[in-house]
């Protein structure tokens, strides 16, 4: 002890070193707590985008524990209502009748005009991300467009150093041959639907956010689904004096092989014991709550997740709709924006590639979509107007969803629209007279 002195300079030494040895062990040992709290209960469990991801696409797959058929409607409804009746081109300038012809044909050419705009924004929906490459089909004298999975390539955009909006390059991997490829600028569009404004590549999805909720209610559905099966019938009970008339009641009851429904005589107390209730309820609240949750935080309304008893009437499921249409806004804002690149992209390379001589700019892209809204709107705001001589025949015309006013006139004397508006304007003509 002597010698432990000497070393450390005296008792007051020892002391001192010995305090800050134990708020070291105590630092520690707070550090060490942490860490095991975190692993064990973290309300996360899906911390990077790749891990979101792919939950994701095995929950969409159906190849997930939990949470397939919750995360598959939330999915469709969403990319349904981003897309509505599809994608429309639109003339910036009515003069540019060649480039709306080639468009037309590059749609059909690559089947824009049927499954295949669902079928990306669900993918957009799963990855948060949307990658499209653009080649010449030299034979067909077209441009085809390809959509580039993520999940299978795992592509990286590359952007210029001081401007991330400006993308320079697209590459990747292929995932069966493992053969490079990198795309130019203008062999391919990318549009993010999620994540920062400078983080080009990680891009959550909206539905990845609550994939924990997901899970949950899939798991409280099955829980409740497990306790009615152990609960749901209830179990005969015969309160007896003494064990020896328990055991001669037992005998008894297995000879005759007694069942609920047959008669029974005895002096027991006979009764049906069954389930509280109690943690039904818990987990019914539950469900309820995860619903609410994952509804609000994806737009779509609780009656598609399999809740139509939370609406309580006609006007709330409406408004649900509504809010549906406008969860869904800004995705379909920006396949907007990434249709109109598209277009323009395809026109250039049509120019360079097979000598088209296309203006770029001529097309743009429209979503044609029909809400409860738009429809009473029509009728109350616009169509007074028009009525009153405010407005053109084409404007009024122009503020139908899908409706195209060209192919309208075109039809001339064929259209019932235009032949009701020209027989209204002939009786007012006569009655002026």
């Amino acid at each position: 002890m002597i010698k432990l002195f000497k070393v450390f300079g005296g008792r007051t030494e020892f002391k001192e070193l010995r305090k800050n040895y134990a708020e070291l062990q105590h630092t520690v040992n707070i550090l060490i707590s942490g860490m095991e709290e975190k692993k064990l209960y973290k309300g996360n469990p899906y911390e990077t985008y790749g891990l979101m991801v792919r939950a994701l696409s095995k929950k969409y797959s159906g190849t997930a524990d939990w949470g397939n058929q919750i995360t598959k409607n939330i999915l469709d409804v969403r990319a349904a209502f981003t897309i509505g009746q599809g994608i429309k081109p639109a003339m910036k300038d009515k003069a540019k009748t060649r480039e709306m012809d080639f468009i037309k044909q590059f749609i059909e050419f690559n089947n824009l005009d049927e499954e295949k705009p669902q079928d990306w924004a669900k993918e957009a929906e799963i990855e948060g991300k949307f990658l499209c490459r653009l080649f010449v089909n030299q034979d067909k004298k077209q441009i085809e467009a390809r959509y580039i999975p993520w999940t299978a390539h795992e592509y990286k955009i590359e952007t210029e150093e001081d401007d991330y909006e400006k993308y320079t390059k697209a590459a990747y991997k292929v995932s069966k041959t493992g053969k490079d490829i990198i795309l130019e600028p203008h062999e391919f569009v990318y549009k993010k639907f999620g994540g920062r404004t400078h983080k080009v590549n990680e891009t959550p999805p909206k539905t990845g956010l609550i994939l924990r909720q997901v899970e949950d209610l899939d798991k409280a559905l099955w829980d409740w689904r497990k306790i009615n099966h152990l609960f749901s019938a209830p179990t005969p009970y015969f309160k007896c004096e003494t064990v020896e008339q328990a055991q001669k009641l037992n005998d008894l009851l297995k000879k005759i092989n007694w069942k609920i429904g047959k008669l029974l005589v005895t002096t027991a107390t006979f009764s049906l014991a069954g389930f509280s209730g109690q943690g039904i309820d818990n987990l019914e609240k539950e469900i309820i709550t995860l619903a609410k949750i994952i509804s609000g935080a994806t737009g779509v309304p609780v009656h598609f997740l399999g809740l139509p008893d939370l609406m309580s009437n006609r006007a709330v499921a409406d408004n649900l709709m509504e809010l549906l249409y406008a969860s869904t806004s800004k995705e379909r804002h920006i396949w907007i924006g990434a249709y109109e690149e598209i277009f323009q992209k395809v026109l250039t390379m049509a120019t360079e590639k097979l000598n088209g001589g296309y203006d770029p700019m001529a097309i743009g892209a429209e979503i044609p979509f029909v809400t409860a809204q738009k429809m009473t709107e029509l009728v109350e705001v616009w169509l007074p107007i028009y009525t009153s001589g405010a407005i053109s025949l084409e404007f009024f015309l122009s503020k139908i969803p899908g409706l195209d006013i060209e192919e309208e006139k075109k039809r001339g004397e064929q259209s019932p629209l235009l032949e009701k508006v020209k027989k209204k304007e002939k009786k007012e003509e006569e009655k002026e007279e």
